[in-house]
Formats: C-alpha cells, sequence, structure tokens
C-alpha cells in the first residue's frame, strides 16, 4: 500500500510536458496583416455593444461574434460600406468596419511587431516580435 502511495504521488508530481508546450505560431498567415482595435476606455468597457464581426459587410447585418484585441485583415482589401474584409479564429471569412482599426503599434514597445499566423492547432493565432 506504501509503494502504491510513492508511486502515485510521483506521477502526480510528475512533469507533463504536452500540459506546458502550449500554442505556437507554425507559419505566417500569407495575404493578411495585423491590425487592432482602437477604442475608447468606454468603448471597451461596453460588454452590451462590442466591436464584433459581421458576415456581411453592413450595419444591418447581425452581428457574428465579438473581434479580439488584435485582427488580420486581407492585405489590400477593398473598403465595401466601411468594412474591411478579414476571417475568424477558424479561418472563416468576416467583416469588421474600418472605423475602429488602427495598424498594429505597442505603446509600451514601439519596435514591436505582430503578423497573423497559424497556430499549432490550426487555428489563427498572432507572432508577436522586437
Amino acid at each position: 500500500m506504501k509503494l502504491r502511495n510513492l508511486l502515485a504521488l510521483s506521477l502526480a508530481l510528475a512533469p507533463i510536458p504536452a500540459l506546458a508546450a502550449g500554442l505556437t505560431p507554425v507559419k505566417p498567415l500569407a495575404g493578411y496583416t495585423c491590425m487592432m482595435l482602437n477604442e475608447t476606455a468606454a468603448q471597451s468597457m461596453d460588454f452590451q455593444h462590442p466591436v464584433s464581426f459581421k458576415l456581411n459587410p453592413s450595419d444591418n447585418e447581425p452581428d457574428v461574434a465579438p473581434v479580439g484585441n488584435q485582427v488580420a485583415v486581407k492585405t489590400g482589401s477593398r473598403i465595401v460600406n466601411g468594412y474591411v474584409e478579414t476571417v475568424d479564429f477558424a479561418f472563416r471569412p468576416r467583416w469588421v468596419a474600418q472605423k475602429y482599426l488602427v495598424p498594429y503599434h505597442a505603446k509600451a514597445d514601439p519596435s514591436a511587431t505582430c503578423a497573423p499566423a497559424i497556430m499549432s492547432n490550426g487555428h489563427l493565432g498572432f507572432k508577436y516580435a522586437h
């Protein structure tokens, strides 16, 4: 019984690399650039009306899902009714109002860059560098 408890304890304390690995960028998402939300403090705290993805470029379209802080915008995207082409985290085509987007920048680190990437889980992510 004591040996069994010791074995259980050693297995419980053993590191499990698969859980510690986390997500990593696998390759860049070609044809997309990194933009970020440009909201006032009041807008970012308005959980009833977040900036959201739309299926089509129109204010009359229902919101699909809230947009994250960074957005992968199609490079050279045309603006239609004030919306730009983008993709969500599952790479489905979406639209976001251009008025809420600005080029990526980090006030704390002006040399920081952001690039849309395909992550190790196959979903959209972002690679940050200096």
